[in-house]
């Protein structure tokens, strides 16, 4: 198996165990059985479905092992559906289009009484599979949604983006967009920022500084945007022990408390700035002030108290574990692979680095800050070996040596 889909594979079962990651046995075991029918798109496999014990496996095992005990082994059964030929496929294709209403179940069994499978008819669960890789498998449940809050800091952040004001900037002006994230007991904003672009590198900067400022959370809640589903973000969770739940697409309710707080924002401290001509950095000056001196200072509805207090009495109760800030730079690295050219030489990003000629012919793992090329490092096994430095081709030039040669024929050819 590859190892980029064995990663892969490994983020999606944490995914799936993440919502459960701090609930008790009986909880969790709850949760697993209400998704043990659900399909999900397996990296290199196709559409699965896995039964609740598979999930708690998985689960304790990423307690034991954490990251590494969610990556599968190597295995040999690499066909998807060896049991259904192309007729069958074309057959089971038809005749679901004919009858595309009913439950699977009882279109398996309608397929059985007309012979649709043959002889030697696939299980009910590989025909499901089958059918919901092509779209034709019936969704299942329509879940009612509660209201709910946890019970001390760190249980549960939730983050989110926001479209805000114009800024002024080099060019004109570009509109300003907030990222912010917040605890579900204390409401506390643990992370704020207004920037000009909805990515990766914003999100990082965000909850780095609130992981430093306020410890571990126990599950980040996010948008199902391209930047909150990145492999990047996934991974760096995983490793930290961090549960990243996403919500569905469109489903901006299950983010209640953090949409109630931009309604807050457009309310109490937009307003103030309405007619103002503010840089970005002038807009996030203003905005932390606000954050300090009024939103965590003021009386909050929901919880009967003020921000800054729920939190000081949870954190005292309940004191969150800390992190050093240079080992979450580590978990917070982009990796990618690079095979080392003859002149031991890699590409990245349109630049060539040189590495040690040990690599020549090999591929490596490089990791680096996002959005930072120049300090490039090799892995092994998850371990820094070695930073690689720009190709410099002149200073190359004036060490470079020909290799000496017994005899050179002066006319070509030998006597």
């Amino acid at each position: 198996m590859d190892r980029k889909i064995a990663e892969a594979i490994g983020l999606l079962r944490h995914q799936i165990i993440s919502p459960v990651l701090m609930d008790s046995g009986q909880s969790q075991m709850k949760y697993f059985r209400s998704i043990a029918e659900k399909s999900f798109d397996v990296p290199g496999k196709g559409v699965r479905v896995f039964k609740a014990t598979t999930m708690k496996g998985w689960l304790n095992s990423y307690k034991r092992h954490g990251f590494k005990g969610l990556i599968p082994n190597v295995r040999t059964d690499r066909g998807a559906y060896r049991k259904i030929d192309s007729t069958l496929q074309s057959k089971l294709l038809e005749f679901r289009k004919v009858h595309p209403d009913i439950s699977m179940v009882k279109f398996y069994k309608k397929c059985l009484e007309e012979q649709v499978l043959g002889s030697h008819p696939v299980c009910l669960a590989t025909a499901r599979r089958f059918l919901t890789l092509h779209g034709l498998s019936r969704s299942v449940s329509v879940t009612s949604r509660k209201r709910f809050e946890m019970s001390s800091f760190g249980e549960l952040w939730t983050g989110d983006f926001m479209h805000g004001p114009q800024v002024v900037v080099l060019k004109g002006t570009k509109k300003a967009i907030l990222f912010a994230v917040i605890d579900d007991h204390s409401r506390l904003i643990v992370g704020s920022d207004f920037g000009l672009h909805e990515n990766t590198i914003r999100i990082e900067e965000v909850l780095k500084n609130a992981l430093v400022t306020h410890g571990m959370p126990d599950r980040i809640y996010l948008d199902n945007g391209a930047s909150f589903s990145s492999h990047y973000l996934s991974r760096a969770c995983a490793n930290l022990g961090i549960g990243l739940v996403h919500s569905k697409p469109y489903d901006s309710p299950s983010r209640g408390k953090i949409e109630r707080f931009f309604r807050t924002v457009r309310e109490g401290f937009l307003v103030q700035i309405k007619d103002a001509e503010l840089t970005l950095e002038d807009l996030n000056e203003k905005f932390k002030l606000w954050l300090r001196d009024d939103y965590h200072r003021s009386y909050h509805q929901g919880i009967k108290c003020r921000p800054l207090d729920r939190y000081t009495t949870s954190i005292m109760s309940y004191p969150r574990k800390t992190i050093d800030p240079s080992v979450l730079n580590e978990h917070f690295m982009v990796s990618t692979q690079r095979r080392v050219k003859k002149d031991s030489t890699v590409s990245l990003n349109g630049k060539l680095y040189e590495t040690p000629a040990r690599y020549i012919g090999q591929t490596v793992e490089l990791k680096h800050v996002q959005g930072d090329d120049s300090e490039i490092f090799i892995y092994e096994e998850d371990k820094r070996i070695t930073r690689i430095a720009y190709l410099d081709a002149v200073a190359n030039g004036r060490t470079y040596r020909p290799s000496k040669v017994d005899h050179i024929s002066l006319t070509g050819c030998e006597k």
